[in-house]
């Protein structure tokens, strides 16, 4: 006769319900955590572009108006949601200075100025 092997119900095999909750709840805050954290890194990359689109923009507006290519009245364009403040002032008898300050949708505020002179 061959002996029966006796099988312990008892024995567990996997995981408890509990355990499997809490892998879970581990799983999700950490996931959360990294979203989060994606989230914030690109609101960095789209301010520093910003940043860096606003100067681009303010010093192309100076050269173009040393160019004579547009006018005060006739400024280039901008992108949707942007302001821009020309403000031109004459300092000596031949000079101007214009300073072209440009805000970003994130409210960055950047500011640049040329003296323009007259040949003399």
């Amino acid at each position: 006769m061959v002996p029966i092997k006796r099988i312990n119900v008892s024995a567990q095999q996997g995981f408890s319900l509990p355990e499997v909750l809490i892998a879970a709840l581990l799983f999700a805050v950490s996931l959360l955590g990294l979203l989060q954290y994606h989230q914030v890194l690109l609101q960095s990359f789209q301010r520093q572009w910003q940043y860096r689109q606003a100067w681009s923009l303010a010093h192309h507006q100076l050269e173009m108006f040393n160019a004579n290519a547009v006018t005060q009245d006739n400024p280039l364009p901008l992108p949707p949601h942007w302001q821009r403040e020309i403000e031109t002032r004459s300092v000596e008898a031949d000079c101007l200075r214009r300073t072209v300050k440009i805000q970003t949708p994130l409210r960055q505020q950047v500011e640049l100025s040329r003296w323009y002179c007259a040949n003399q």
